[in-house]
């Protein structure tokens, strides 16, 4: 059967069609500053087991709260989320908690403010931020490089949850370093902690230091860092 592609009722289907795709097209855009977000699965969180390493909770606590952050959830379908995620031993403590607070007449736990509440009461205890500001105070470089020293001292601020402003996380920085490093940045001029990291970083790379053992007497002795190039600190050759 041929159809006439000039006829008034093909032309009319043919609008009619075009609009409906148009209509359906427009009902699935986002609207005017509406933030897109991909679909949230239960799948792209990471389980938590429960345990007796207070960091271990407190990693998986930051990890899945960025996680929520990104997809911008409520605080209700936090909580909902996360109760999927307790496995193992934190899935029987849960399981414990909920019994028992139906036994005492308490409303269920729907809220991720409350549930972090209660597991930070479970799995952190309360000697442990204590024990996490005395590593901070006594963290010291020693035979860390300087990368390793850094990383160290940014996770233990993250653990302390330490709020500080630049000029303190400068003084903390400079404090644990060791001192011929330390001694040496402070000949040059920073405005950041981002600007002296790579100053040390630098101060390091043209003297690195060697632990090697040449003698039984020398072995436990700390092995002194080379001298940096003259060039990079400014004394002339002799």
């Amino acid at each position: 059967m041929s159809v006439d592609f000039n006829s008034p009722e093909f032309i009319h289907q043919l609008r009619e069609a075009l609009k409906h795709a148009r209509e359906t097209e427009e009902r699935w855009q986002p609207r005017r500053g509406e933030r897109i977000v991909d679909a949230f699965k239960a799948s792209d969180l990471p389980a938590f087991v429960g345990g007796a390493d207070p960091e271990a909770y407190l990693e998986w606590e930051r990890k899945i709260d960025r996680l929520f952050d990104f997809k911008d959830l409520d605080d209700d379908k936090r909580c909902k989320f996360a109760i999927l995620k307790l496995s193992k031993g934190a899935s029987l403590w849960y399981e414990a908690m909920k019994a028992k607070r139906v036994r005492e007449g308490k409303e269920k736990i729907d809220s991720w403010v409350s549930l972090k509440h209660k597991l930070r009461k479970r799995y952190v205890p309360s000697t442990h931020r204590l024990s996490t500001y005395r590593r901070i105070a006594d963290f010291r470089q020693g035979k860390l490089s300087v990368s390793e020293y850094l990383d160290e001292f940014q996770n233990l601020a993250i653990m302390g949850e330490l709020e500080e402003i630049e000029e303190q996380k400068i003084a903390r920085f400079l404090r644990g370093l060791n001192y011929n490093i330390a001694s040496t940045v402070e000949l040059y001029q920073y405005s950041d902690f981002d600007t002296l990291c790579s100053l040390c970083l630098k101060v390091e790379s043209q003297g690195k230091p060697k632990y090697g053992s040449r003698s039984n007497s020398e072995s436990s002795k700390p092995k002194s860092w080379s001298k940096p190039e003259s060039k990079f600190v400014g004394t002339p050759n002799n």
